[in-house]
Protein backbone atom coordinates (compact mmCIF):
# COMPACT_ATOMS: atom_id res chain seq x y z
CA UNK A 1 0.00 0.00 0.00
CA UNK A 2 1.04 3.73 -0.83
CA UNK A 3 1.95 5.74 1.90
CA UNK A 4 -0.12 8.27 0.28
CA UNK A 5 -3.35 6.06 0.62
CA UNK A 6 -2.24 4.64 4.02
CA UNK A 7 -2.24 8.62 5.17
CA UNK A 8 -5.98 9.41 3.64
CA UNK A 9 -7.30 5.61 5.72
CA UNK A 10 -5.29 7.05 8.69
CA UNK A 11 -7.20 10.64 8.68
CA UNK A 12 -10.45 9.88 7.74
CA UNK A 13 -10.75 7.00 10.20
CA UNK A 14 -11.78 8.87 13.42
CA UNK A 15 -14.69 10.33 11.14
CA UNK A 16 -15.76 7.04 9.92
CA UNK A 17 -16.09 5.65 13.87
CA UNK A 18 -17.75 9.13 15.31
CA UNK A 19 -20.04 8.62 12.28
CA UNK A 20 -21.28 5.37 13.13
CA UNK A 21 -21.27 5.56 17.25
CA UNK A 22 -23.25 9.27 16.93
CA UNK A 23 -26.20 6.77 14.38
CA UNK A 24 -25.73 3.71 17.13
CA UNK A 25 -26.49 5.95 20.19
CA UNK A 26 -29.31 8.25 18.45
CA UNK A 27 -30.98 4.65 17.14
CA UNK A 28 -31.01 3.27 21.22
CA UNK A 29 -32.37 6.64 22.12
CA UNK A 30 -35.10 6.89 19.87
CA UNK A 31 -35.55 3.03 20.76
CA UNK A 32 -35.73 4.24 24.58
CA UNK A 33 -37.85 6.86 23.90
CA UNK A 34 -40.00 5.04 22.38
CA UNK A 35 -40.74 2.94 24.89
CA UNK A 36 -40.94 5.36 27.60
CA UNK A 37 -43.48 6.55 25.17
CA UNK A 38 -45.79 3.43 25.07
CA UNK A 39 -44.95 3.06 28.89
CA UNK A 40 -46.81 6.45 29.60
CA UNK A 41 -49.98 5.61 27.51
CA UNK A 42 -50.48 2.25 29.28
CA UNK A 43 -49.80 4.30 32.76
CA UNK A 44 -52.46 6.56 31.66
CA UNK A 45 -55.14 3.76 30.41
CA UNK A 46 -54.74 2.14 33.46
CA UNK A 47 -55.73 4.91 35.32
CA UNK A 48 -58.60 5.92 33.02
CA UNK A 49 -60.54 1.88 33.09
CA UNK A 50 -59.23 1.59 37.62
CA UNK A 51 -62.49 3.55 39.41
CA UNK A 52 -61.13 5.61 42.26
CA UNK A 53 -61.77 5.10 46.08
CA UNK A 54 -64.48 7.87 45.82
CA UNK A 55 -66.03 6.36 42.75
CA UNK A 56 -66.06 2.30 44.10
CA UNK A 57 -67.83 3.74 46.93
CA UNK A 58 -70.50 5.54 45.29
CA UNK A 59 -71.43 2.84 43.05
CA UNK A 60 -71.66 0.22 46.37
CA UNK A 61 -74.41 2.70 47.76
CA UNK A 62 -76.34 2.72 44.93
CA UNK A 63 -76.40 -1.34 45.01
CA UNK A 64 -80.23 -2.27 45.75
CA UNK A 65 -80.48 -5.31 48.69
CA UNK A 66 -84.17 -6.60 49.19
CA UNK A 67 -85.02 -6.62 52.76
CA UNK A 68 -84.84 -10.08 54.17
CA UNK A 69 -88.18 -11.53 55.25
CA UNK A 70 -88.67 -13.22 58.71
CA UNK A 71 -91.42 -15.63 59.57
CA UNK A 72 -92.83 -14.94 63.07
CA UNK A 73 -94.12 -18.47 64.54
CA UNK A 74 -96.68 -18.49 67.45
CA UNK A 75 -95.18 -21.84 69.20
CA UNK A 76 -98.00 -23.00 70.81
CA UNK A 77 -100.23 -26.16 70.42
CA UNK A 78 -102.85 -25.45 67.97
CA UNK A 79 -106.92 -25.66 69.86
CA UNK A 80 -109.10 -28.39 67.99
CA UNK A 81 -110.98 -25.96 66.18
CA UNK A 82 -113.77 -28.57 65.18
CA UNK A 83 -114.27 -30.10 68.50
CA UNK A 84 -113.85 -26.57 70.14
CA UNK A 85 -115.93 -24.26 68.62
CA UNK A 86 -118.74 -27.04 67.49
CA UNK A 87 -122.14 -25.09 68.75
CA UNK A 88 -124.68 -26.38 66.04
CA UNK A 89 -126.15 -23.83 63.36
CA UNK A 90 -129.86 -24.63 64.81
CA UNK A 91 -128.43 -23.64 68.48
CA UNK A 92 -127.28 -19.68 67.06
CA UNK A 93 -130.54 -19.91 64.89
CA UNK A 94 -132.43 -19.89 68.47
CA UNK A 95 -130.78 -17.85 69.95
CA UNK A 96 -130.86 -15.35 66.87
CA UNK A 97 -134.55 -15.10 67.19
CA UNK A 98 -134.03 -14.81 71.08
CA UNK A 99 -132.11 -11.92 71.21
CA UNK A 100 -132.09 -10.18 67.46
CA UNK A 101 -134.62 -8.72 65.01
CA UNK A 102 -137.69 -9.92 65.35
CA UNK A 103 -139.04 -9.99 61.84
CA UNK A 104 -136.18 -10.42 58.90
CA UNK A 105 -136.09 -7.51 56.64
CA UNK A 106 -137.79 -8.23 53.27
CA UNK A 107 -135.04 -5.99 51.51
CA UNK A 108 -132.29 -3.68 52.22
CA UNK A 109 -134.12 -0.41 51.92
CA UNK A 110 -136.15 -1.62 54.81
CA UNK A 111 -133.35 -1.80 57.03
CA UNK A 112 -133.37 1.90 58.15
CA UNK A 113 -136.75 0.84 60.13
CA UNK A 114 -134.41 -1.19 62.83
CA UNK A 115 -132.18 0.22 65.43
CA UNK A 116 -129.11 -1.21 63.86
CA UNK A 117 -125.75 -0.10 63.97
CA UNK A 118 -123.79 0.63 60.50
CA UNK A 119 -119.77 -1.24 61.05
CA UNK A 120 -117.00 0.25 59.08
CA UNK A 121 -113.88 -0.63 58.91
CA UNK A 122 -111.61 0.77 61.70
CA UNK A 123 -108.58 0.18 64.30
CA UNK A 124 -108.72 -3.50 64.57
CA UNK A 125 -111.26 -5.16 62.03
CA UNK A 126 -112.09 -4.27 58.34
CA UNK A 127 -115.59 -5.03 56.09
CA UNK A 128 -114.99 -7.47 53.71
CA UNK A 129 -116.55 -6.42 50.23
CA UNK A 130 -120.01 -8.08 51.00
CA UNK A 131 -122.34 -9.54 47.90
CA UNK A 132 -124.87 -11.19 50.12
CA UNK A 133 -125.11 -9.17 53.00
CA UNK A 134 -125.08 -5.64 54.60
CA UNK A 135 -122.87 -4.28 57.19
CA UNK A 136 -125.73 -4.11 60.39
CA UNK A 137 -125.47 -5.24 63.48
CA UNK A 138 -127.40 -4.83 66.46
CA UNK A 139 -126.19 -2.57 68.58
CA UNK A 140 -124.99 -5.34 71.69
CA UNK A 141 -123.35 -7.73 68.78
CA UNK A 142 -121.37 -4.82 67.07
CA UNK A 143 -119.97 -4.09 70.48
CA UNK A 144 -119.14 -8.07 70.86
CA UNK A 145 -117.16 -7.67 67.21
CA UNK A 146 -115.24 -5.11 68.46
CA UNK A 147 -114.46 -6.62 71.89
CA UNK A 148 -113.12 -9.62 69.78
CA UNK A 149 -111.23 -7.60 67.60
CA UNK A 150 -109.83 -5.36 70.01
CA UNK A 151 -108.34 -8.91 72.09
CA UNK A 152 -107.24 -10.28 69.08
CA UNK A 153 -104.74 -7.26 68.13
CA UNK A 154 -104.18 -6.83 72.22
CA UNK A 155 -102.66 -10.50 71.70
CA UNK A 156 -100.60 -9.50 69.11
CA UNK A 157 -99.12 -6.60 70.50
CA UNK A 158 -98.62 -8.40 74.14
CA UNK A 159 -96.47 -11.37 72.04
CA UNK A 160 -94.96 -8.39 70.21
CA UNK A 161 -96.28 -10.09 66.55
CA UNK A 162 -96.93 -7.88 63.43
CA UNK A 163 -100.25 -5.92 63.82
CA UNK A 164 -103.08 -7.30 61.84
CA UNK A 165 -106.58 -6.78 61.57
CA UNK A 166 -109.37 -8.97 61.67
CA UNK A 167 -111.91 -9.09 58.67
CA UNK A 168 -115.39 -9.26 58.82
CA UNK A 169 -117.21 -11.33 55.63
CA UNK A 170 -120.70 -12.14 56.37
CA UNK A 171 -123.16 -9.52 58.58
CA UNK A 172 -126.95 -8.95 57.79
CA UNK A 173 -128.95 -10.96 55.34
CA UNK A 174 -132.18 -9.64 54.13
CA UNK A 175 -134.69 -11.65 52.68
CA UNK A 176 -133.76 -10.02 48.95
CA UNK A 177 -130.25 -11.21 49.91
CA UNK A 178 -131.14 -14.79 50.87
CA UNK A 179 -133.06 -14.81 47.34
CA UNK A 180 -129.87 -13.59 45.41
CA UNK A 181 -127.58 -15.63 46.89
CA UNK A 182 -130.01 -18.85 46.22
CA UNK A 183 -129.56 -17.94 42.49
CA UNK A 184 -125.58 -17.91 42.85
CA UNK A 185 -126.02 -21.62 43.50
CA UNK A 186 -125.19 -21.23 47.51
CA UNK A 187 -126.40 -23.66 49.35
CA UNK A 188 -126.65 -22.03 52.54
CA UNK A 189 -128.66 -19.76 51.18
CA UNK A 190 -131.65 -20.88 53.66
CA UNK A 191 -134.34 -18.08 55.32
CA UNK A 192 -133.93 -20.03 58.40
CA UNK A 193 -130.45 -18.43 59.21
CA UNK A 194 -129.27 -16.60 61.82
CA UNK A 195 -127.10 -13.95 59.94
CA UNK A 196 -131.09 -12.70 59.03
CA UNK A 197 -131.72 -11.49 62.37
CA UNK A 198 -128.48 -9.01 63.21
CA UNK A 199 -126.48 -10.80 65.94
CA UNK A 200 -124.36 -12.80 63.88
CA UNK A 201 -120.98 -12.31 61.57
CA UNK A 202 -118.08 -14.36 59.84
CA UNK A 203 -114.50 -14.13 60.55
CA UNK A 204 -112.33 -15.88 57.71
CA UNK A 205 -109.47 -17.69 59.30
CA UNK A 206 -107.86 -17.56 55.80
CA UNK A 207 -107.15 -13.96 55.16
CA UNK A 208 -106.29 -11.43 57.64
CA UNK A 209 -105.81 -7.75 56.85
CA UNK A 210 -102.44 -5.56 57.25
CA UNK A 211 -101.73 -2.14 56.96
CA UNK A 212 -98.68 -2.12 55.58
CA UNK A 213 -95.90 -4.62 55.29
CA UNK A 214 -92.98 -5.33 56.96
CA UNK A 215 -89.98 -7.41 56.80
CA UNK A 216 -91.90 -9.39 59.22
CA UNK A 217 -94.87 -11.31 58.61
CA UNK A 218 -96.96 -14.23 60.63
CA UNK A 219 -99.02 -17.03 58.11
CA UNK A 220 -102.64 -17.10 58.60
CA UNK A 221 -102.43 -20.37 60.52
CA UNK A 222 -100.38 -18.93 63.05
CA UNK A 223 -102.64 -15.60 63.29
CA UNK A 224 -105.44 -18.13 63.76
CA UNK A 225 -104.15 -19.62 66.95
CA UNK A 226 -104.53 -16.29 68.20
CA UNK A 227 -107.67 -15.56 67.11
CA UNK A 228 -108.64 -19.58 68.23
CA UNK A 229 -107.60 -18.39 71.78
CA UNK A 230 -109.65 -15.25 71.95
CA UNK A 231 -112.52 -16.85 70.88
CA UNK A 232 -111.97 -19.66 73.31
CA UNK A 233 -112.31 -17.10 76.01
CA UNK A 234 -115.54 -15.25 74.79
CA UNK A 235 -117.45 -18.43 74.82
CA UNK A 236 -116.03 -19.44 77.96
CA UNK A 237 -117.46 -16.01 79.15
CA UNK A 238 -120.62 -17.29 77.72
CA UNK A 239 -120.50 -13.91 74.94
CA UNK A 240 -120.68 -15.85 72.11
CA UNK A 241 -121.48 -18.96 70.05
CA UNK A 242 -118.74 -20.33 67.74
CA UNK A 243 -119.20 -22.95 64.90
CA UNK A 244 -115.92 -23.78 62.69
CA UNK A 245 -117.09 -23.96 59.22
CA UNK A 246 -114.46 -25.79 57.21
CA UNK A 247 -116.20 -25.42 54.04
CA UNK A 248 -116.58 -21.68 54.21
CA UNK A 249 -113.36 -21.07 55.81
CA UNK A 250 -114.43 -19.10 58.58
CA UNK A 251 -115.85 -18.61 61.96
CA UNK A 252 -119.52 -18.87 62.05
CA UNK A 253 -120.49 -16.38 65.45
CA UNK A 254 -123.32 -15.39 67.24
CA UNK A 255 -123.79 -13.33 70.12
CA UNK A 256 -125.64 -13.98 72.95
Amino acid sequence: MKKSTLSLIILLTPFVVGFLFGFLVGNCSGRHHTLRSIAKESASVVAETVPSEEETAQDSSNVYEEPQMKEIIYYTRRIPYSTEFADLNEVHLQTARKVGLSRIPDTRDDVAKYRLRKIVDNDYYVIDRLQYSIPYLTAGTAAELDAISRAFNDSLRSRQFPEYKLIVSSVLRTREDIARLRRSGNPNASDNSAHCYGTTFDIPYTNYFREEETDEFMQPFELTKVLGEVLRDRRNAGKILVKYEKKEHCFHITVR
